[in-house]
């Protein structure tokens, strides 16, 4: 099953984080953006189906570096990006 959730993401003090927005509580942190994917797969895993966190049912398709700003006055600016959410 693969559907679309919405992830704002923050990138501040060299690192970034992020929400889901269709999940409260739901949270990840990470030094790259790989990283966050992982941390937010991890967070949503255990919310959607209660698994441990090796077991990973939850994939998250990449999120766009491009859309992500990381430099300036948009570091304290959350871009809202749409990405896909499968269930294995």
């Amino acid at each position: 099953m693969t559907r679309e959730v919405h992830v704002r993401v923050r990138f501040e003090e060299e690192s970034f984080w992020a929400t889901v927005e269709e999940y409260p509580g739901v949270f990840a942190t990470g030094d790259t953006l790989e990283e966050l994917r992982e941390s937010l797969e991890e967070g949503l895993s255990l919310v959607i189906a209660g698994a441990e966190p090796e077991q990973r049912p939850v994939r998250l398709s990449p999120l766009p570096a491009d859309t992500v700003h990381t430099a300036g006055a948009a570091q304290a600016a959350a871009e809202l990006l749409s990405v896909q959410l499968t269930l294995s």
